[in-house]
């Protein structure tokens, strides 16, 4: 519903005139030859153009053209009484058929100010299109302006105009055949400079001549994302280069401590130099943490089959003498693609750690609150008083940052990890998924046991 423009104002003012004049003219000529049936209905042409071109004024329009009919009656009709009850209750007629259209067109008009209203007044880019001719038909301010366009310019122009990319434009125009109605698909619109502008565009398609449009500009988002995607790969590449080069030199030092060891018989000389290997060392595996702990949150999460996850994570883990039992349901967890590297972690620090491990058991359970995801071994367990700990930076054994490092890793979607285990019986690990980041039914989990 779109407000009557000047033009078609204009265009309903002419109509009245000339209809009005026509029926004065129709009336006057029927009632000289004796004509009084036929004439009343010409009234109804103007009385409803009066009504819905001037709804405001309608009331007083049609009362000031039933007045015309009635004078025309009395003054050139027959003086009896049948025709002024008739030309009386035509002129009733007409006024009521005045009000029920001008309110009407009231309700009407104020329906198509606030729809327009909302269109043109949007923050969105609101345009639509022809569906044959793909020609833009009407276009608001907002959309105009992410442009560069004055709206008559933009009314000029085609979908192909506009989106100058053919696979991108084909893909679109399939959508909104296909499904009617879509919602938020990127897409790049070309500019009045020439410029690429950035959108996220959704249509629906009301069975009318024309789609209806609405675009978000997010240009701007674009370019900071990729300009942020950009820094982050020269980070990570330099990260990659420094890391190397320091590895390296970490090599070359550790085999100058080899051969320090073998020119010297001092004991105090090889006891300083076993303190430099133990530095060196622990230098090694923090430059190796920076790499793993780079990569978190690099790439978006996804959902994950557990069944499988696990499976590929012990598949390259020396399980010889290790007894491993996966009980694991048809689910899925949401979260980071370093998921498979948390369950190799937890797996490995059992056997690094447990002393004598010869049981290790992975299966879940799902509570009011969410999923319970269990590594338990039979090992020697964690101490209280250090079972937060262990998951803590600066506290590590051996195996260097992987608990820190699974736990940093599921924080990505929202998962936790925490050791319930009793100390001196086994460790028991448990990963919790709340209600939402995991799913059942989507793929094939697995359940075995592996030695």
């Amino acid at each position: 519903m779109q407000p009557i423009t000047p033009k078609k104002k204009l265009l309903f003012d002419i109509c009245i005139i000339v209809s009005t004049i026509t029926a004065i003219l129709v009336t006057w000529w029927s009632l000289s030859i004796g004509i009084y049936d036929v004439f009343p209905f010409f009234y109804i042409i103007p009385l409803v153009l009066i009504a819905f071109a001037h709804p405001k004024l309608g009331i007083y329009g049609t009362i000031l053209l039933g007045w015309v009919y009635l004078a025309l009656v009395f003054l050139f009709g027959l003086p009896d009484a049948r025709s002024y009850a008739i030309a009386t209750i035509w002129f009733y007629i007409f006024v009521s058929l005045g009000v029920l259209i001008s309110t009407y067109s009231k309700a009407y008009q104020r329906e198509g100010e606030k729809n327009c209203g909302l269109y043109y007044n949007s923050q969105a880019g609101a345009f639509s299109y022809d569906k044959v001719s793909l020609r833009i038909n009407k276009a608001n301010q907002k959309f105009c302006t992410i442009l560069g366009y004055n709206c008559d310019d933009l009314k000029k122009k085609t979908l192909a105009d506009i989106i100058p990319d053919t696979a991108a434009r084909e893909s679109f125009l399939n959508q909104v055949y296909n499904e009617h109605r879509i919602r938020d698909i990127e897409v790049g619109l070309a500019a009045s400079d020439g410029s690429l502008r950035w959108a996220l565009v959704s249509a629906v398609d009301c069975e009318t001549p024309v789609i209806i449009c609405t675009a978000v500009d997010i240009t701007d988002h674009k370019q900071a994302m990729e300009a942020l995607s950009q820094a982050n790969n020269k980070l990570n590449l330099l990260n990659n280069i420094t890391r190397h080069d320091i590895l390296n030199q970490l090599t070359v030092l550790i085999g100058f401590l080899e051969l320090s060891r073998q020119e010297t018989t001092d004991p105090l000389q090889i006891r300083y130099i076993t303190k430099e290997e133990q530095a060196a060392e622990a230098i090694r595996k923090q430059i190796l943490f920076t790499r793993d702990y780079q990569n978190i949150g690099v790439h978006s999460p996804g959902w994950y089959n557990i069944g499988e996850t696990v499976s590929l994570a012990i598949a390259t883990i020396d399980l010889a003498g290790i007894r491993v039992t996966i009980n694991l349901p048809k689910v899925e967890i949401y979260a980071d693609p370093l998921l498979e590297k948390v369950f190799y972690n937890l797996v490995e620090n059992s056997i690094r750690h447990g002393e004598g491990v010869t049981e290790i058991a992975i299966r879940s359970v799902e509570t009011p609150e969410g999923l319970i995801l269990a590594i338990e071994d039979n090992g020697t367990g964690v101490p209280d008083n250090e079972k937060e700990r262990i998951f803590r930076r600066e506290y590590y054994k051996n195996t260097g940052f992987g608990l820190f490092l699974g736990r940093e890793i599921l924080a990505i979607t929202g998962l936790t990890i925490r050791e319930t285990g009793l100390p001196g019986k086994s460790a028991r690990f448990e990963i919790f998924a709340p209600r939402g980041t995991y799913r059942f039914g989507r793929e094939n989990g697995r359940a075995g046991v592996r030695d």
